[in-house]
């Protein structure tokens, strides 16, 4: 399996010890379940937001001509 080196300070790789320690996984499988948990998340995000503003600009025509004055 394909895999990284990432590089930690003591400090940093004593406080993923104990988080895996308390969660009773090990360390690469903590580092592997965080990573791909914000990279996950931030993707579908951006997917999100991309089809909100894909949405509203094709109902901005139709919008504009229902409220030619904006919403006040």
């Amino acid at each position: 399996m394909p895999g990284i080196t990432i590089e930690f300070t003591e400090q940093e790789l004593a406080e993923l010890r104990a988080e895996a320690r308390e969660k009773g996984v090990a360390i690469k499988r903590l580092a592997h379940d965080i990573l791909t948990e914000d990279v996950v998340r931030r993707r579908q995000k951006q997917r999100f937001v991309e089809g909100a503003v894909k949405f509203a600009l094709e109902y901005k025509p139709e919008f504009e001509r229902e409220f030619p004055h904006g919403m006040r």
